[in-house]
């Protein structure tokens, strides 16, 4: 049974309650990223270091101009565009919000790839507009932490692949060591607030084995992202209280608030070794 933090119609309805607020970022921004920023010596800005997010999974891909990759839970297609501009590969964004997939259109347009991208309304535990064998790279960032069954994804996504094709995922995980238990209050406000079903990521690489991917490696990127948690935790102590006294005005919905509160204690749990950020890559075999 799908839990309501995992409903696809309840998790389109979070990120769609938000596009407002997202809308003002990012015309600070400059671009439409909706995850979180990776940070290093030469990115030390919010703006270049979101796209540095996408240029680090990027690189851990290697894609190239010939790819035709799927971009699972899309969004608003900034990372789709980003690897057509960028690379020059051909990206199929699939999302389950009408809303964000006109938005994703509308960005690919503007900036003039919009015949190296399409944007399809599919849900990834079932992938029914991609045809088998047909894609070279699975991208998803911060995707599958809102998948209700990861391995159903990952065996979709195996369908999909040519022989020797790849995946490459970046998402918030569970350390291995991490008792959740003592924070379980906390993982469903997060879950809840977000859509997340969040997991484990020995779990997840164990599922990835199971369905038949190899040349797995996952790789903490935990630190590099910290000052983004940081940047959201910071917004969220002073949206979260004042949003709770505009709620009654209806300037903030429950949604919003949930979000705020998510965030902040995604930055907690962080901070106590629960969480962490993940890039995982494997491959298929040529077999």
């Amino acid at each position: 049974m799908v839990s309501s933090a995992t409903d696809p119609d309840e998790i389109a309805a979070i990120y769609d309650e938000l596009i407002d607020t997202y809308e003002a970022e990012w015309e600070k921004q400059g671009h439409r990223s909706l995850h979180l920023e990776y940070y290093d010596e030469e990115h030390e800005e919010p703006g270049p270091a979101a796209i540095n997010t996408m240029r680090q999974l990027a690189e851990r891909a290697d894609i190239s101009n010939t790819d035709r990759v799927l971009n699972i839970g899309c969004g608003v297609g900034e990372d789709s565009v980003w690897n057509a501009r960028a690379y020059g590969a051909t990206v199929i964004g699939i999302n389950i919000s009408e809303q964000q997939l006109e938005l994703a259109r509308e960005n690919a347009a503007g900036h003039g790839v919009d015949d190296r991208t399409e944007f399809r309304y599919d849900d990834f535990h079932t992938l029914e507009t991609i045809a088998d064998n047909s894609i070279d790279v699975v991208w998803g960032l911060e995707a599958v932490s809102h998948a209700h069954n990861r391995e159903t994804v990952l065996k979709q996504c195996k369908r999909v692949l040519v022989p020797g094709g790849r995946v490459v995922l970046s998402d918030l995980f569970f350390h291995e060591s991490a008792d959740m238990t003592t924070y379980q209050e906390d993982i469903d406000r997060i879950n809840d607030g977000l859509g997340l079903s969040l997991g484990a990521i020995d779990s997840f690489r164990e599922t990835l084995e199971a369905v038949g991917f190899t040349s797995i490696n996952t790789s903490d990127e935990t630190e590099p992202i910290r000052p983004s948690l940081d940047r959201r935790h910071k917004f969220a102590r002073i949206a979260h209280p004042v949003g709770r006294v505009l709620s009654f005005a209806n300037v903030f919905s429950d949604t919003q608030l949930g979000v705020f509160k998510g965030n902040s204690l995604i930055r907690k749990l962080v901070e106590k070794g629960v969480l962490g950020y993940y890039f995982v890559t494997a491959e298929l075999s040529d077999d």
